[in-house]
């Protein structure tokens, strides 16, 4: 199992990336356009943070036994 920072680097390399559109509600898109503003992130990464830890939390709860 990857863990955060494995999923991070594979996610940021350049070989590795994929582009997608992804629609938010105005006020979950307003959100995080002031979460990355206190961050001094790009919104595109900051999002890739969130989504990566989520998988990394859902893999977790996958492998664990029940």
């Amino acid at each position: 199992m990857m863990d955060r920072r494995q999923i991070l680097l594979k996610l940021m390399s350049q070989s590795d990336r994929v582009q997608t559109s992804i629609y938010f509600p105005k006020d979950i898109h307003e959100a995080l356009v002031r979460w990355a503003q206190e961050e001094d992130r790009p919104i595109s990464n900051l999002v890739v943070r969130i989504v990566s830890k989520a998988v990394e939390e859902r893999e977790k709860q996958q492998n664990s036994p029940h």
